[in-house]
């Protein structure tokens, strides 16, 4: 008989408290995925970098952790059908937690380097692992109402980075200098991956994943069994979908909070904690807020229409938001503030059609090497958001990266009318 809890059928195996570790770990997992993106630009005017550099360095350590994590996604997926999830899912948590405690403490750029590369490995099993056992525990009658459900849980734990973002302001305020607080909000950040760690040991069903580790496959083999897959025209639209809905993201992450920090403190002289608090802090839970919505939407929406229908739907919608950033000239003005929960409902509603699409294309025994490759696509989408925007921002304006990928988005949607 089908368990079924919070209106999604369990797959077999699967109990009421393992999904509420996985929605736990889920919460943490994606608090990491925009921290360093809220946390990094005061860090840096900190380090005294120079405003015109910043930008590109942005794009460039971004685009790093993105090429790690394309080389490493499969890897780790086919490794989890391997060794399963669990060990996996640990190591991401702890590894992003080192990386992130270590940040702060770069006194030179080679290290700032070292330790963001700790960071993406950690984030490559983490964020695999994160997009993996949902589609491991659940059944395909309801994956949008699950893939729904940890959305919202994702975009909860999107509040966690403005709230980061508010502490170095709280620390000044108690006396402490700009680095030291920049260094406590960091080690904050770092503790929440060992809490992670321990829920997934403790909580995350220990079978459900191993899947191929008694068949004598190498890990080479799991992945070119993985790559066929690609043949489906769904499995092919799904990484299309990734790519864009992951580049949404980023962009997002990247460079919103670095355009209200660098406005602030270049148009309204304020300090960089100040801008942040003040500026990208609000407007960041604009985009948030509005994803809260579009998350219980286009779950709802996955299940009543086919998933290739709301993959049109979300690519189509944020097509036309970024698109429109192009006509914002005062990122502080009070009608972007409404803009920008728009793009929260059109970037979330990506993430969650995109995973459902593959989630329910990809064969339970190559489910991990096809979310692995799955995982590099948006891994590429975000090196093009990243690495590309941080050279259109510097050199075109602050809007030409969600520009960009308005147009990548519109890209998406006629090419997901033709798979229909």
């Amino acid at each position: 008989m089908v368990t079924r809890f919070l209106g999604i059928d369990l797959s077999d195996g699967v109990k009421r408290h393992h999904l509420i570790a996985y929605f736990f770990a889920a919460f943490i997992s994606s608090s990491y995925a925009g921290a360093l993106a809220m946390l990094q630009p005061g860090l840096l005017q900190v380090m005294g970098i120079e405003r015109s550099a910043q930008a590109m360095l942005t794009g460039n350590l971004s685009a790093l952790q993105e090429i790690i994590l394309i080389l490493f996604f499969g890897p780790v997926g086919a490794l989890a059908d391997r060794y399963g999830r669990k060990p996996v899912y640990i190591f991401g948590l702890l590894m992003t937690s080192l990386g992130f405690s270590l940040y702060p403490h770069a006194n030179s750029m080679t290290t700032l380097i070292a330790y963001r590369v700790i960071v993406a490995f950690g984030s490559a099993a983490m964020i695999g692992m994160m997009v993996t056992v949902i589609a491991d525990y659940t059944c395909d009658s309801t994956r949008g109402k699950a893939n729904g459900l940890q959305a919202l849980i994702a975009t909860l734990g999107a509040f966690l980075p403005p709230a980061l973002g508010a502490l170095p302001q709280v620390f000044a305020n108690q006396g402490y200098d700009q680095l030291a607080a920049q260094q406590m909000t960091f080690g904050i950040a770092g503790s929440l991956g060992v809490f992670g760690a321990l829920v997934v040991l403790v909580g995350l069903a220990p079978h459900v994943g191993k899947v191929s580790h008694e068949t004598g496959e190498s890990i080479t083999t799991m992945l070119r069994e993985g790559c066929k897959a690609s043949r489906d025209p769904g499995i092919a639209l799904s990484y299309g979908a990734a790519f864009i809905s992951r580049g949404d993201l980023a962009v997002t992450g990247a460079f919103l909070s670095l355009w209200l920090v660098q406005y602030g403190t270049g148009n309204l002289g304020l300090q960089p904690s100040e801008a942040m608090f003040q500026l990208a802090v609000p407007r960041v839970m604009a985009v948030v807020s509005g994803a809260l919505v579009g998350a219980l939407v286009m779950g709802y929406i996955n299940d009543k229409v086919s998933r290739i229908t709301a993959v049109s739907i979300a690519s189509g919608l944020a097509a036309a938001v970024y698109l429109s950033i192009f006509l914002v000239k005062d990122p502080t003005a009070p009608w972007v503030l409404g803009l920008l929960a728009i793009m929260g409902v059109a970037e979330i509603s990506a993430f969650v059609s995109s995973q459902a699409l593959v989630g329910e294309r990809a064969a339970a025994n190559r489910r991990g090497a096809i979310i692995g490759l799955f995982g590099v696509a948006g891994a590429i989408g975000i090196l093009v958001g990243t690495a590309g925007g941080g050279w259109l921002f510097a050199n075109f304006g602050p809007s030409t990266p969600f520009v960009l990928f308005g147009c990548l988005n519109a890209v998406v949607f006629f090419w997901s009318l033709r798979v229909r």
